[in-house]
């Protein structure tokens, strides 16, 4: 028997994790401003960070994040997953839940 899985749609929205679980977030159009690049650097030095999430179509634009994300310890992963919805191109996500009331991606 299997279950059916909840909030499926969330976790396409935010490239495979639980929004209670996302530290930042970004669109495209913001990844490419130093706004964007500032709140996602400053997400990776977050005490629970765990990984960040990088779609594959943004890896080089996003290069300077994965950067330093080996350099704080902090594992990476690209994905490209055709079922993901809404704009969101990269994230920073905790193992477990965090206490984030709003996204840059959100604005």
């Amino acid at each position: 028997m299997h279950g059916v899985e909840l909030h499926r749609d969330e976790k396409r929205r935010y490239l495979g994790h639980f929004r209670e679980r996302v530290i930042q977030a970004v669109t495209e159009k913001q990844l490419r401003t130093k706004d964007g690049i500032e709140a996602m650097k400053k997400a990776l030095k977050h005490e629970a960070a765990a990984e960040l999430v990088v779609r594959n179509k943004v890896r080089s634009t996003a290069m300077p994040l994965i950067v330093e994300a080996q350099r704080s310890g902090v594992d990476f992963t690209i994905v490209s997953n055709t079922e993901f919805i809404g704009d969101i191109v990269a994230a920073v996500v905790a193992r477990d839940a965090v206490d984030v009331p709003r996204l840059m991606a959100e604005e």
